[in-house]
């Protein structure tokens, strides 16, 4: 049923429950398992929040070098979870973008089957106003959205 399965992470505990989801999927299923975190820049006049949690307090300032660096943590953490499954295979990609279009593009580019994300992770002010970023993908994907809570 699933071939390819693409997890997206932010370091929240949904998306943490989601690659927990998404590792049984694989296993289940012998699939392929991706894992992307999406960073976004800050500029001056947005809050300070990012769309991944970082290791020490973001600053308005804070450069795209450190929401890569930290993006990759969360990656590399998640990626961590899911090779404590038995699945074949494991990757590990970080994007700057929009999340919710890099997460549909990302998953239609690699052929994934499904896309398993959490319900609510760390997003920003712009999350409550214009829609969160599973709802969006859910509109936007070419193939099945899991949405964990």
């Amino acid at each position: 049923m699933f071939k390819k399965i693409l997890v997206a992470v932010d370091g929240s505990q949904h998306a943490l429950r989601a690659v927990e989801i998404a590792s049984d999927l694989a296993e289940k299923y012998g699939a392929e398992l991706t894992l992307l975190a999406v960073y976004k820049s800050i500029r001056m006049q947005e809050s300070t929040h990012s769309l991944v949690r970082t290791r020490k307090s973001v600053e308005p300032q804070i450069t795209d070098g450190e929401l890569k660096q930290a993006a990759q943590e969360v990656a590399d953490e998640a990626a961590a979870i899911a090779r404590d499954h038995d699945i074949p295979k494991v990757d590990v990609v970080v994007k700057h973008g929009q999340p919710a279009r890099t997460i549909a593009k990302v998953a239609e580019d690699q052929g994934a089957d499904a896309i398993v994300l959490g319900s609510r992770g760390l997003g920003d002010v712009s999350g409550l106003l214009l829609g969160s970023v599973s709802h969006k993908v859910a509109s936007l994907a070419k193939c099945s959205v899991i949405t964990v809570k």
